[in-house]
């Protein structure tokens, strides 16, 4: 189905926001239309781009619960992450990027962990690569017994702006579940922010509704072969995610030298893994400190910390 038309409200809306990247969408969008278990779902597809072939898909699918939109023009990631957010029929609303992949019994998962106290779900993602697809299967590296001890214990915690100060905790929107209410309340994902309009958005929604981190991977978040990060992207990364950090600070509001402390640690280690991963050209020096003398500062901080 294509277009406004008389959408029925729906438990879940799976909103799929789109730009320019026709083949990659195809396999997002089956993703969500293979959901199993649930029905109570709508996939949303809110077009950014300029080309029609992705409604061409659509239409191809004779879906009763497929609706497409086409913006009138460009208005940007997060403006229409919030787009999809403003049309979006279902109480609970997942934002699937158009190169990520849904595992089919996401929504089913997500069904189980709700509650009437419950108002948000955040799940952990597998990382893909390009040379891992094999017969439209997903190579997943063997897990050992220690990991999958630690993955089993506290399956559901409640997330707090402690867990925020020490990382966002989601990659972009994926394996994440939240009211549509509560999200157009708090004014969606603020631009002005990016690229950690996520995190800011994310972390103000824990603060202000019962929301929960679940220690179990599900989706696919898919890494590029040939990924290079932009370099000025990276900077503002580098500082935003700082300044982030140093606000939930003043916000908690308690131990601010130790947390300042632990703020640099995760500034370094974070720094070092953007060199790592996308050949980050930074001008700021990293402290060299080795790890095991610093180790001892922080083991037990969060008991300490007491939040």
């Amino acid at each position: 189905m294509v277009g406004e038309g008389n959408r029925p409200k729906r438990k879940y809306t799976v909103a799929i926001p789109t730009y320019n990247r026709e083949n990659l969408v195809k396999e997002s969008i089956i993703s969500a239309f293979n959901q199993e278990g649930i029905h109570d779902y709508e996939i949303l597809i809110v077009d950014n781009g300029e080309s029609g072939k992705t409604l061409d898909f659509v239409k191809s699918l004779d879906c009763d619960n497929i609706y497409y939109y086409k913006n009138k023009e460009n208005i940007g990631m997060f403006g229409n992450w919030n787009r999809c957010i403003e049309l979006a029929k279902g109480e609970f609303i997942t934002i699937l990027n158009d190169d990520d992949i849904l595992s089919k019994n996401y929504l089913k998962t997500c069904e189980r962990y709700l509650n009437a106290n419950t108002e948000g779900l955040f799940f952990k993602n597998y990382r893909i690569y390009e040379t891992d697809f094999k017969e439209d299967k997903f190579i997943v590296k063997k897990r050992n017994l220690k990991r999958v001890l630690k993955m089993l214990a506290n399956k559901k915690k409640k997330l707090t702006l402690f867990d925020f100060f020490l990382r966002n905790r989601s990659a972009g929107t994926l394996g994440v579940l939240l009211k549509a209410e509560n999200l157009k309340m708090l004014g969606g994902y603020n631009p002005d922010y990016f690229p950690s309009s996520d995190y800011v958005l994310h972390a103000n929604y824990c603060y202000n509704y019962n929301a929960y981190s679940i220690n179990e991977k599900l989706n696919y978040y898919r890494i590029a072969e040939n990924e290079s990060a932009n370099q000025e992207t990276l900077k503002r990364w580098e500082y935003i995610d700082n300044e982030i950090r140093k606000y939930l600070i003043n916000i908690i509001g308690k131990n601010k030298k130790s947390l300042l402390l632990l703020n640099s640690i995760i500034q370094e280690n974070r720094i070092r893994g953007m060199i790592e991963n996308w050949n980050y050209q930074t001008d700021t020096k990293i402290n060299q400190r080795i790890q095991h003398v610093i180790i001892d500062k922080i083991t037990g901080l969060r008991i300490f910390l007491n939040i």
